[in-house]
């Protein structure tokens, strides 16, 4: 018993449908280990809010990547099953691939060993070889639904291997939608939240959905552009031809906006009237409150003071003999006329 304690608490509720729902020990080992990448006991409270912002964004990005996979690209298929390719289209790829392995185990591994009919209701028992135990499928022919006593499809929202090798057997097309629940669908995020009382979770505002609306759209433009690469080019003169007619009709309604009406409409919101924020006001630094001139005003500053004569050079210049930039010319010294006559005398 306690070796299988795991399967206690599910044997209990076999009855009630637990689709989508995470056990209380998923949820725990989930935050766990969500928790333990930035968790760090010498770390402080401002380290583990920039950790968890960090962790969060991860997180975002990751969700992001895979909703554009799943919106832009389709799974590679298994087997010629038309539901099979109905699923790709409806499921997301993780799910679309856990789905694909019980399609495949159900083709590879599940075998009827007996058929019983009750009025409108086929009684089928499959057996399922790797675990080796039977089961029974019970199948309305009227409205296609079925339900196996293995219960998956109640525990996880997936169908099983053992309903999905009835299906096959009966060719359906697509699968019921009953068995196609919201959570595991590509368009998951595009419908309402409720509480648990029913009421409308109001979590946006007009102007997060209308980006969340263009947002949509911009992904069915470019989903419809890689479509058409492989077609021919009428069909690109067909939708051009749409886009203008269609630009033509909007074009009355729409308003001709102002350069602070369009800066709105890009930020979200309608600019102050009043103006808090001012200009500091001045203040004195230290020093002597001289400022620094340029080598530029220094020359203007230098070419209106007048000329002078230098006494190395002989020009009218602004610098004098002990900065002139020219040599200085040595010039040699001269004997006084009355001083030879006075040495001729001596």
């Amino acid at each position: 018993m306690y070796s299988i304690r795991r399967k206690w608490i599910p044997a209990y509720y076999r009855d009630i449908f637990m689709g989508c729902l995470l056990r209380t020990m998923q949820r725990s080992e989930s935050e766990n280990s969500f928790f333990k990448r930035f968790e760090n006991k010498h770390g402080t409270l401002v380290e583990f809010w920039l950790w968890f912002q960090s962790a969060m964004d991860q997180q975002r990005h990751s969700q992001r990547s895979l909703d554009r996979d799943s919106a832009h690209s389709l799974p590679q298929l298994a087997t010629p099953l038309r539901f099979e390719a109905h699923a790709s289209n409806v499921y997301t790829h993780t799910v679309f691939y856990e789905f694909q392995s019980e399609i495949k185990a159900s083709l590879c591994l599940c075998s009827v060993i007996g058929f019983t009919l009750d009025n409108s209701l086929e009684l089928i028992e499959i057996v399922d070889a790797s675990v080796g135990k039977t089961y029974r499928v019970v199948y309305n022919g009227v409205n296609s639904d079925a339900e196996c006593s293995c219960k998956l499809f109640e525990r996880k929202g997936i169908l099983c291997r053992h309903i999905v090798w009835v299906f096959s057997g009966k060719q359906l097309k697509k699968l019921p939608d009953k068995y196609i629940l919201m959570r595991w669908s590509k368009n998951a995020q595009k419908v309402p939240l409720y509480d648990l009382h029913g009421q409308l979770i109001d979590d946006f505002d007009a102007t997060d959905l209308r980006k969340k609306d263009m947002c949509s759209l911009w992904s069915e433009f470019y989903a419809t552009i890689g479509v058409l690469k492989t077609l021919p080019t009428n069909h690109i003169t067909e939708l051009v031809d749409i886009l203008k007619a269609f630009r033509v009709k909007l074009k009355p309604q729409v308003e001709s906006l102002t350069k602070e009406q369009e800066l709105e409409m890009l930020l979200g919101c309608r600019s102050s009237t009043e103006v808090n924020i001012l200009p500091p006001s001045h203040s004195k630094n230290k020093g002597s409150g001289k400022r620094m001139i340029s080598a530029k005003q220094q020359s203007v500053a230098k070419a209106e003071k007048p000329k002078r004569l230098c006494a190395n050079c002989k020009q009218m210049v602004h610098h004098d003999k002990r900065n002139c930039p020219h040599p200085v010319v040595s010039h040699a010294p001269t004997t006084d006329v009355h001083d030879q006559s006075k040495s001729l005398v001596d």
